[in-house]
């Protein structure tokens, strides 16, 4: 077969194999919400753009946490789970939260400008994830471990009290510091790893293996 094009290391002909096998549209129910919630980042923009109410970010959010939470347990039920599958599920996850974070700026400007180095140490420590595992194993990252997943929900609670309820710089505080010891275990993950960890729980478990 010829060499296929990849999309930050996911072969699409990967994907869509292990989307496909079988029969029923419930196999592709990780992918669709996957996808839902990559579609979600745009649309909480253009709210924002169109000066809606703040309380309509409050489904958007809530549906792209779900999306996270469900894509996962629905791709290791109907059998299609994969590192491609994940990668884009990872991959979809960054690019949904830069496009909230223009919202944050829109909307809750003195906020985040007040707090502009605390924001850029996130985005540094996310971009360092990022290069580590593709300069080591020319991947990108799909740890969702632990500490991760409580991020993930951190990041909802976060969102939420910014764009719903107009909260103070606290938020902005205790997110950073849960986003630097996120990133900073993902960050060992891959340097001890001799191959590019996926779905590990934790550190501990990855030194077990």
């Amino acid at each position: 077969m010829a060499e296929l094009p990849r999309l930050f290391g996911v072969e699409t002909v990967t994907l869509w194999s292990n989307l496909q096998l079988g029969s029923g549209m419930k196999r592709h129910l990780p992918f669709a919400l996957t996808t839902l919630r990559l579609l979600l980042g745009p649309i909480a923009l253009a709210c924002a753009l169109a000066g809606v109410t703040r309380f309509v970010y409050l489904p958007i959010l809530i549906a792209a946490t779900l999306s996270d939470i469900f894509d996962g347990i629905l791709a290791r039920k109907f059998g299609v789970a994969s590192p491609a599958l994940r990668r884009y599920d990872s991959i979809t996850d960054i690019i949904y939260y830069l496009f909230i974070l223009a919202v944050a700026w829109l909307l809750c400007k003195p906020v985040i400008a007040g707090n502009l180095w605390l924001v850029g140490l996130m985005l540094l420590s996310e971009a360092g994830c990022i290069s580590i595992c593709l300069v080591k194993f020319g991947k990108f990252p799909a740890t969702h471990s632990w500490l991760a997943k409580f991020y993930g929900l951190c990041l909802l609670a976060a969102f939420i009290a910014l764009l719903a309820f107009d909260a103070g710089n606290w938020v902005v505080i205790v997110l950073a510091i849960v986003a630097l010891a996120t990133n900073s275990e993902i960050i060992a993950m891959h340097l001890i790893a001799k191959s590019a960890p996926v779905d590990v729980p934790c550190i501990f478990a990855l030194a077990k293996r």
